[in-house]
């Protein structure tokens, strides 16, 4: 069962809900008097990162059942979706390092590499032409969004707009500010078309991140990149935009999942699990109209 802290309540009566999991994982999910519901001063924003329990773990003994049963429970969740008109988005933000294609490769994996079924859409700097465009429209472009029966899995998302942006002060304040309204009603529409929307944000410590950063650079120097750099050096703002992130966008129809990612056995496993939980959901539900 999972653990919960009480709603904080705003002056206007908006509540900050998030659930701290008995599995680490952090759900951000809040409710808003409406989808373009403005940035407001004043807020108080929790520091949810700071409550995440980095000490999970898992030896590969447990790691090899828990996978094989969860890659097995995510492929059979997915062949059900044609008939029932659904789809499946997975987006995956979080600290540089901390997994991010490591899950990639394992819902890949799960997924019997069937690529009648998904692709993975890594996410970078918009071109010239995209950047004379919405800022969204990139996403619904080139069979970047799935079909009913499929399933895309984005490799950093439509959250860089209000989190590498401002780190790294690519446009202004309004622009960050003016763009959270638009994502949940981006997500809300994807829902509306029937799409389960399933948000997971991978955290590590700086030491894990300083670590892992230089076995990269030892192992993979292909792999290592300035950005890496920049990252660590960056870290506390990283922070504060994530928490802002998760505050602004974490909406019921398109909550925010924040999983301790120290031990990659264990982040790969409650990935999966997160994924399947959420489209297990929808199935096994009627309609629900958002």
């Amino acid at each position: 069962m999972a653990k919960s802290k009480s709603p904080i309540l705003l002056p206007d009566g908006v509540c900050s809900d998030y659930e701290l999991q008995d599995s680490g994982v952090i759900k951000v999910a809040r409710c808003f008097p409406s989808l373009d519901s403005p940035w407001q001063k004043g807020a108080r924003i929790p520091d949810y990162l700071s409550l995440v329990d980095h000490s999970f773990k898992m030896d590969k003994r447990d790691y090899a059942k828990a996978i094989s049963k969860e890659e097995e429970r995510l492929n059979l969740l997915v062949r059900r979706m044609q008939e029932q008109r659904i789809s499946l988005i997975v987006a995956l933000q979080g600290r540089d390092g901390a997994g991010k294609t490591g899950a990639s490769k394992k819902i890949i994996e799960a997924l019997d590499h069937d690529w009648r079924l998904f692709r993975i859409i890594p996410v970078g700097e918009p071109s010239d032409e995209e950047k004379n465009q919405p800022y969204m429209l990139r996403f619904f472009e080139r069979d970047r969004m799935p079909e009913f029966g499929q399933v895309r899995v984005f490799d950093r998302s439509w959250a860089e707009d209000v989190l590498v942006v401002p780190v790294m002060k690519l446009a202004s304040t309004t622009h960050v500010r003016n763009c959270y309204p638009e994502i949940r009603t981006m997500e809300w529409l994807l829902r509306r078309s029937r799409s389960v929307v399933v948000k997971i944000w991978l955290d590590i410590t700086k030491d894990e991140q300083l670590e892992r950063f230089k076995k990269r650079e030892a192992e993979k120097p292909w792999k290592y990149k300035k950005s890496d750099v920049v990252a660590r050096k960056n870290w506390g703002k990283y922070t504060n935009w994530g928490n802002k992130l998760f505050y602004w966008t974490g909406s019921e129809h398109a909550p925010w999942h924040i999983v301790p990612a120290e031990d990659k056995l264990y982040s790969r496993v409650t990935c999966l699990r997160v994924i399947s939980q959420a489209l297990e959901a929808e199935l096994e539900s009627p309609f629900r109209s958002f």
